[in-house]
């Protein structure tokens, strides 16, 4: 009878807590904090943004313009000594004519049959002036600099305006790309036909080229004091295009899609340069894509983690617009899990709580821990997990939340915080 009686209870008790982790992806905003912040901290910044080619194309359309006016004085004055040479021409052919028609048959037998000679006068070829072509010159794209500046240069924290305000510009050095050249690649490749395989050599060809757009940038005080710039290496690097293979040679007029490459990469540049520089001095807005989890019970045993989740998921997406109001909602989400972990047995895995679960909620704090920027509460997580023996798969993710919070405490000593 206690047999029936404990295996009744055991079974019962694994209908009890039958469980199962269940995540969710999640995309929240948070303002980190800069890694250099300027002290004291000013309140305006103008951005820019410039050409250093810009003179340089000045330079060469105005020798364009120059050697096109140059073109045409020519041909004016060609044409209007036309007349003259004509008639000089005109005038010299009837003077040889006439020498010519007063010498005697005889001479002029002579000549032809005996000297072999054709002595008779030939008109002079005046050639028709024309216009000399200019070649436009090769210049780099010029841009609507102020647009550039207001789309893609901002300094999270700081409003734009012009009293006390640091500068930041950005310096295009322009798009390069060389010469498209079309790669041959050999492959095998079998065919069947009539239940006979056959291998034979394929030659495909695909199309490539380099291309890169160098940019620098310069962040200075009012007083026209540096502080921030850099020429980043990566985008000095030259970026390799390779086209798609095909059995035919693909044609070598790229000029369409240079133009958006181009474009692209000026994009991207920019972006990329106004990371480095909120990172550095600016409190970025920055997206985090994380998961949060729960628990799927056959029963309402997990409510309170159900609960928890809910108002976690609020929390995070009011925080990116309403700090105080994100911050409401994930410490009651905060609460309930605190609670839960309480039940916590990671050897029992009949528990409601078990290692599973356990190890799930930590990762909620943890998340919920970076928003709030709550390093301390965070360290005794980090290192309780540090201490349980986790798959392989949860040390890795271990390992990337102690890098993630140790950035957040050097940026909270950086701003004494």
């Amino acid at each position: 009878m206690k047999t029936s009686l404990l295996l009744f209870t055991l079974i019962f008790s694994g209908f009890l807590f039958s469980q199962s982790v269940k995540g969710e992806d999640i995309t929240f905003t948070y303002v980190k904090l800069p890694s250099n912040p300027i002290s004291p901290k000013p309140t305006n910044y103008l951005s820019y943004v410039t050409a250093s080619y810009e003179a340089e194309n000045q330079k060469l359309l105005t020798q364009f313009e120059a050697d096109k006016a140059q073109a045409e004085a020519d041909y004016q004055r060609e044409m209007a000594e036309l007349p003259n040479k004509q008639k000089a021409s005109d005038e010299k052919y009837e003077r040889e004519m006439k020498a010519w028609n007063e010498k005697s048959t005889a001479s002029k037998i002579i000549e032809s049959k005996v000297l072999n000679e054709n002595n008779r006068p030939v008109k002079d070829y005046v050639p028709q002036p024309y216009r000399r072509s200019v070649s436009a010159p090769a210049i780099k794209t010029a841009y609507d600099y102020n647009s550039l500046a207001s789309t893609y240069l901002h300094i999270d924290g700081f409003e734009k305006g012009s009293n006390n305000a640091m500068i930041y510009t950005v310096t295009l050095q322009g798009f390069e790309s060389t010469a498209p050249r079309v790669v041959s690649e050999v492959k095998k490749e079998v065919s069947r036909v009539n239940n006979v395989s056959t291998t034979s050599d394929v030659t495909y060809y695909h199309l490539e080229f380099t291309y890169r757009h160098p940019m620098s940038f310069r962040v200075s005080n009012a007083n026209n004091m540096e502080i921030y710039a850099a020429s980043p290496a990566e985008l000095t690097e030259f970026k390799t295009y390779k086209g798609p293979a095909t059995k035919t040679s693909p044609s070598t007029d790229i000029s369409a899609m240079l133009k958006t490459m181009e474009d692209k990469i000026l994009q991207d540049n920019l972006t990329a340069i106004n990371h480095m520089v909120n990172d550095r001095i600016g409190f970025e807005k920055t997206d985090r894509k994380t998961e949060i989890f729960y628990v799927k019970s056959k029963n309402e045993s997990h409510n309170d983690i159900l609960d928890a989740y809910n108002a976690a998921t609020l929390g995070f997406k009011l925080f990116g617009t309403s700090e105080e109001q994100g911050t409401l909602k994930l410490n009651e989400a905060i609460n309930l899990w605190k609670t839960a972990l309480l039940e916590s047995e990671i050897d029992n895995k009949k528990a409601r709580i078990d290692k599973d679960v356990t190890i799930a909620l930590y990762y909620n704090l943890l998340e919920a821990y970076f928003i709030l920027r709550n390093t301390t509460d965070a360290d005794g997580i980090l290192t309780t997990m540090g201490r349980m023996d986790l798959s392989n798969r949860d040390k890795k993710d271990l390992e990337k939340y102690n890098e993630l919070y140790l950035n957040l405490k050097l940026r909270k000593a950086a701003n004494g915080l």
